[in-house]
């Protein structure tokens, strides 16, 4: 194996997106002033001899968002001082620690700590320098959460509850030494000790190898270089964990005979930067789940990243719940904040429902990601799943009609998929993938809902996976007695294959049988006969609070880079106008999309390690840019030159052209080389006419007007068109019903602050 360089950056100070920062100034008497009290205050103003300012930051938390009992603190002054800050704790004064990191710099000195020792909710934290004091108050919530996302899901099942797997075996976690997590020391919070073992890599040996048990160095053991150019060797430690009831894993290069890291004395062989990553799937939760988005990734390590990741950071084990995901990533990230020292900045990783949930949180929840590496794109798991939902049940139940004669290319027409088999195999094969019956295998039989056998059951919907968000009501049949999660999808005026008959690819006929004949789906989603009403409640809730993503709010703050390999030809759900989508929508938001890059490749070919050294470039490009700019505005002037929009041959060859989705040719969409070599494809709602953002739930309706339509309906063609859409049909021009960006940093209980009110 090659040594790799680690490029290596050891300042002084460093901005954090999730911190409050808070300066004071003070003079005369002695004061003792809430943070915000002094907001306004001139720091340019010179110290004298009986003035100290002072500050305090919280940096490994938002102060009102504190997690385990501990936080790591920074202190400022002006250092007219010579004394250290003197702390008192809930009116009880405490020692500064004896591991307290002093740092001078160009306008004061700075004290960095671990305060421990604090008690559930509110706590005082008073700092005394010199003359001046100043006061903030930190609110505690347990490890085993929750904080933000509310009450936490029931039934939960810990790791020593879930079913066996189909060989009988029990389902494991492997930490990634050879062993597995002793699942029988779990406590009722699914909580395990905190263990730390090490691997290292081997000349020998292709991947990780456990540390050998006495400590002795392999004979075979490689090294890497690091910034300073000292050979280091390659052994990585590796924490596993609990946390808000995941099990979380952190990996970084150590070498165990030298000094263990901490928040105030960084390892020297970690480059400063964090690596978070995350795992595809989306299923509904209840369980806690046996891996995580993975943090032994070998050329990561051997650059001297550090690496995390958590359970519920497994869209397919979070419930695809991107508010647990977003909390979860939130406390480890704090966590790592304390234990390892404070990033850099913290890069996202991820494909799938890992780019789902990279995306969603950085829109709702800025600051805990700084940059995103999305791999075959989804912009939100609701959008995505009204067409998957459309596709694989009322569409796959009127097309695989033999009644109805259709071929394949004809009701791949409808949606302008490259083949039926997107539809029919890709997507049919799990056409309940929202309903309350896609269970998890995880999840014991006995314990899925049943509307007869077991209605008091695991309803594994997403949306009642997410009840917190979404509410609840009665389910509409009284014999089961429970309430159920609104759901926010409709289908109400829409024209299916309306393009495609604009196109002259369907008949008028067919046209008429697929929209009289189209239907929906009932609260636990099953077909019916009757179009689906969105719940009201359910589609604000979804705009609202971010679970559909839009270009303002979090995702203009934060560059991203879309890896597209190309799976359309294949007929792989994992469609690549998703790319595009998400990208329309920072366009329509931002007015552009300068801070969005798509790059396509064929699946042969892995261009990870290059998005994340360029991504790397870019965010440090960005902290040193004018921060006097608007913060999108300076992403994009901080883009590195080498980076662009582009795509590759299989023989490698790079294109760099525009990436660009014509809505007026969606079954032809070739125009530039990049769109030849990888043309893509639409979706039922995108021939019906929908917007290129794909995200209108419901939309507004205007009375049909036929000199929309080429072709000339006679008069029974008009009635039966017009007892189909008695209220008119959809008006793509306008946004959906109850649209518009959301919110960001709301809580859902327990925390107070920013708790989402719902639109009445």
């Amino acid at each position: 194996m090659n040594a790799t360089t680690i490029k290596m950056r050891l300042p002084g100070r460093f901005p954090v997106s999730l911190r409050q920062r808070a300066r004071l100034c003070l003079g005369g008497l002695a004061l003792t002033m809430a943070v915000s009290a002094c907001s306004g205050a001139d720091d340019s103003a010179p110290a004298t001899a009986d003035i100290t300012r002072i500050g305090v930051d919280v940096v490994s938390s938002q102060p009102h968002l504190v997690t385990g009992g501990s936080a790591l603190i920074d202190v400022q002054h002006d250092g007219s001082t010579n004394s250290e800050p003197t702390l008192l704790l809930n009116d009880r004064r405490i020692p500064l620690p004896a591991d307290a990191q002093r740092r001078d710099h160009e306008d004061g000195v700075s004290v960095r700590f671990l305060l421990t020792g604090l008690a559930a909710g509110n706590n005082t934290l008073e700092v005394s320098a010199g003359p001046s004091s100043t006061s903030l108050t930190l609110t505690n919530y347990p490890a085993t959460g929750p904080v933000i996302s509310g009450p936490q899901q029931q039934p939960y099942l810990c790791l020593n509850a879930l079913a066996e797997r189909r060989d009988g075996q029990p389902r494991r976690f492997a930490i990634g030494n050879g062993e597995y997590l002793d699942a029988t020391l779990q406590d009722q919070n699914c909580t395990l000790p905190t263990r730390v073992d090490y691997v290292y890599r081997g000349a020998s040996q292709d991947g990780f190898q456990s540390w050998p048990d006495d400590g002795s160095r392999p004979d075979d053991l490689l090294f890497t270089e690091i910034i300073t150019g000292e050979q280091v060797p390659f052994i990585v430690r590796l924490e596993t964990g609990t946390l808000n009831r995941a099990i979380y894993q952190i990996a970084m290069l150590h070498d165990p005979a030298t000094a263990t890291p901490t928040g105030t004395a960084p390892a020297l062989t970690w480059n400063q930067r964090l690596l978070y990553t995350f795992g595809g799937g989306c299923e509904a939760g209840y369980f806690q789940g046996t891996s995580t988005g993975g943090v032994l990734r070998d050329s990561v390590l051997a650059q001297g990243y550090a690496i995390a990741s958590a359970t519920l950071n497994v869209n397919a084990q979070g419930g695809c719940n991107d508010v647990l995901s977003a909390e979860t990533a939130m406390m480890v990230k704090e966590h790592f904040t304390k234990y390892y020292g404070e990033p850099v900045h913290t890069i996202g990783s991820g494909a799938s429902g890992g780019a789902m949930q990279q995306l969603l949180i950085a829109g709702a929840y800025p600051g805990i990601l700084d940059g995103l590496l999305v791999g075959m794109t989804f912009s939100d798991a609701i959008t995505y799943f009204a067409d998957a939902q459309e596709c694989s049940g009322p569409w796959r139940n009127f097309a695989n009609n033999p009644a109805h004669g259709l071929d394949e290319d004809t009701r791949a027409a409808v949606g302008g998929w490259p083949n039926w088999y997107l539809c029919d195999q890709s997507l049919g094969d799990r056409p309940d993938r929202i309903s309350p019956f896609d269970c998890s295998a995880e999840i014991p039989a006995a314990l899925h809902y049943h509307p007869q056998s077991n209605p008091s059951g695991i309803r594994c919907s997403i949306y009642d996976g997410m009840r917190n968000v979404f509410g609840g009501h009665q389910h509409p049949d009284s014999t089961v007695a429970r309430e159920v999660a609104p759901s926010p999808h409709d289908n109400v005026g829409v024209q299916y294959g309306l393009a495609a008959l604009n196109q002259g690819l369907i008949d008028k006929s067919l046209f008429l049988d697929i929209n009289e004949n189209f239907g929906g789906w009932d609260v636990d989603y099953q077909r019916t006969e009757e179009r689906t009403r969105g719940n009201p409640q359910a589609i604000r809730a979804a705009y609202e609070t971010g679970r559909i993503t839009n270009g303002a709010a979090g995702l203009s703050r934060v560059p991203i880079i879309d890896d597209r390999p190309y799976l359309d030809h294949e007929g792989n759900f994992h469609a690549s106008v998703y790319s595009f989508t998400t990208r329309a929508r920072l366009e329509r938001d931002n007015g552009h999309a300068g801070n969005y890059v798509i790059r396509r490749h064929p699946a042969s070919l892995s261009l990870a390690d290059e998005n994340l050294a360029l991504m790397n470039n870019w965010l440090d490009a960005i902290r040193a840019a004018n921060d006097d700019l608007p913060m999108l505005e300076r992403i994009v002037q901080a883009r590195p030159a080498a980076l662009s929009d582009d795509c590759f041959t299989v023989d490698g060859e790079r294109i760099v052209e525009p990436a660009v989705f014509n809505t007026g040719r969606l079954f032809d969409n070739t125009e530039g080389r990049c769109n030849q070599l990888y043309p893509p494809h639409a979706g039922l709602r995108l021939v019906a006419g929908g917007p290129l953002t794909n995200d209108v739930m419901k939309c507004q309706l205007k009375p049909i007007d036929y000199d929309d339509y080429p072709v000339a309906f006679s008069a029974d063609e008009k009635a039966r068109l017009e007892d189909i859409f008695p209220d008119g049909v959809c008006d793509w021009s306008r946004p959906g019903v109850g649209q518009g960006s959301n919110q960001t940093w709301l809580s859902f209980g327990p925390s107070p602050v920013n708790r989402y009110q719902p639109t009445p």
